[in-house]
């Protein structure tokens, strides 16, 4: 199979992965499980080829998504597929090439993430359009009225915020994925994963700060745009609190076990991603991690 792969032609498969990619895109949304599914991992094939020819095959791939999805969804749905598909694509394999670990691509695409969020606000702003309508229209496409008018106070405000945290997951899901394809089928110069890629940034409290002075600004903008960064920013803050509440958990048996458990608890529950969100803020400052462990090697 291996070797099936290595004598085709990067060219060919980088084409038939932009077709297969845009394929996926367009597949109709029926909220059904197959339909979520495909349409879920749509970059895959995407990071594929990126993965395992670089950047120029990457480009022809995009290149090829983006004209069927032209054809297919017009100018806006382009605009968008570019934004949300082929633009992180790129800018996680260009990071892999550059050498980041896996943990560092987390805070690239979350940064990504917040300039997207700031550069549509900014423009809507420009223009005088209501932020809020066009959240409550956009809203409107997924809850009957009822249902929205008892949510628009309080999660409507916060759908950029809560979407970003959904997309930058789906990006690191489906750029973990290919990597690991890549890995199996030997066609990357990178083995994946590595020791390195649990290095995080963890500096993220600055921005979590930063986000919390909008809010208290009492500005309708500013307030709204600080929520927002501020939920955004749990997303790398979240990974240190595990990998600092997984330094506690050493002490014990089967602290991968218990770390899964705290993963879908925080999936299911707020609370338990909020005490992890915590340790992701007090890490930096506290260096919680590195006593744990010196606690862990003195009790041993």
């Amino acid at each position: 199979m291996q070797q099936r792969i290595h004598s085709v032609d990067p060219a060919l498969v980088a084409i038939c992965g932009g077709i297969l990619s845009a394929l996926l895109a367009l597949f109709p949304l029926n909220f059904s499980v197959i339909s979520f599914f495909l349409t879920y991992f749509a970059a895959l094939p995407l990071y594929f080829v990126g993965l395992s020819w670089g950047l120029s095959r990457l480009m022809l791939a995009g290149g090829v998504a983006i004209g069927i999805f032209t054809i297919g969804a017009g100018l806006h749905g382009s605009l968008a597929f570019i934004l949300t598909t082929f633009i992180p694509a790129l800018l996680i394999v260009f990071r892999i090439q550059k050498g980041d670990p896996a943990g560092y691509i987390v805070s690239w695409v979350t940064g990504l993430s917040i300039a997207v969020f700031l550069g549509v606000t900014f423009v809507l702003s420009s223009q005088s359009i209501n932020i809020m309508d066009v959240l409550q229209s956009w809203f409107s496409l997924f809850a009957d009225e009822s249902s929205l008018k008892g949510m628009s106070g309080q999660i409507i405000p916060l759908l950029p915020g809560l979407s970003s945290i959904s997309w930058i997951t789906m990006c690191l899901v489906n750029a973990s994925l290919a990597a690991r394809l890549v890995a199996r089928a030997q066609l990357g110069q990178r083995p994946y994963p590595v020791a390195s890629d649990t290095q995080l940034y963890e500096n993220w409290d600055i921005i979590l700060g930063f986000s919390l002075l909008l809010i208290l600004t009492g500005d309708a903008l500013f307030a709204f745009i600080g929520k927002n960064m501020a939920l955004m920013s749990c997303a790398p803050l979240f990974l240190v609190g595990l990998k600092t509440v997984y330094a506690w958990l050493e002490q014990f048996d089967n602290p991968k076990l218990w770390v899964i458990v705290a993963v879908f608890m925080s999936i299911f529950l707020v609370w338990p991603g909020i005490i992890i969100v915590m340790f992701g803020v007090l890490e930096p400052t506290l260096h919680l991690r590195q006593r744990w462990a010196l606690n862990s090697k003195v009790d041993k």
